[in-house]
């Protein structure tokens, strides 16, 4: 029972303005307390980016006033909790996700409005403020695609480097003198086939379901190492 609650990783995103979102896994690892950040980054490491996908509890109703570090929703991801706070007097004016819903990063959720401030009528056409808000969410959304992307960018960039070793230490056991009989270069074909068969595994874009973005990242590492992998068969 003692490491039921050392499992869990708490942590607590303040936010301004006049807008609350899902944030971004970056924004929860800057957040992260610094004796569980190592854990947190073990964890997340442990989740696909298509997998990442928080459970939404709302604290808070529509309508609500809130006081700095109110806690307004939580977010939880297995054993991950996010709580969501806000660091000014303001109103919950509008909650966009019902409670229960799954939400990912940069996702809206709730509209937030100064104390006393009235919502406007709507008179057909857009209002000013709501564009800037759709052009920052834009602008959020395509900053925290890159920075994924830049993620994943030196994940493929560590695997691609490993694999060069090892094709470079198994190219070099083929083409060394047999010292040792027909056992040893029986072994040599075997740990190959079967370094083969997990690069196939991992990279090859239909070996397994993901998105468009991760498919394209598999296929471009598959389709600069497999040529190599089979002429190095040939030899």
């Amino acid at each position: 029972m003692k490491f039921f609650g050392r499992s869990r990783i708490t942590i607590r995103c303040a936010f301004r303005g006049n807008a609350l979102a899902v944030p971004s896994v970056e924004r929860v690892l800057s957040d992260c307390p610094e004796a569980q950040l190592n854990r947190l980054r073990r964890r997340l490491s442990r989740i696909a980016a298509s997998d990442q996908r928080w459970s939404l509890t709302w604290d808070r109703q529509a309508g609500d006033d809130l006081r700095p570090h109110d806690r307004v929703a939580v977010l939880r991801l297995r054993n991950i909790v996010v709580e969501l706070v806000y660091a000014q007097h303001c109103r919950l004016a509008e909650i966009f996700v019902a409670q229960g819903a799954v939400v990912t990063a940069g996702d809206r959720l709730a509209a937030i409005r100064k104390r006393g401030e009235q919502a406007r009528e709507p008179d057909g056409e857009p209002q000013a403020d709501d564009t800037m808000l759709k052009l920052m969410a834009r602008h959020r959304d395509d900053r925290e695609q890159i920075q994924k992307l830049v993620v994943e960018l030196h994940q493929n960039q560590r695997v691609v480097a490993q694999l060069r070793r090892e094709l470079a230490l198994l190219l070099g056991q083929r083409g060394a003198p047999d010292r040792h009989g027909p056992s040893t270069f029986s072994s040599t074909d075997q740990k190959f086939r079967q370094l083969k068969h997990e690069f196939s595994k991992h990279f090859h874009p239909d070996s397994r379901p993901g998105d468009d973005r991760e498919r394209k990242s598999r296929e471009r590492v598959f389709q600069e190492f497999w040529p190599i992998v089979e002429k190095i068969e040939r030899s």
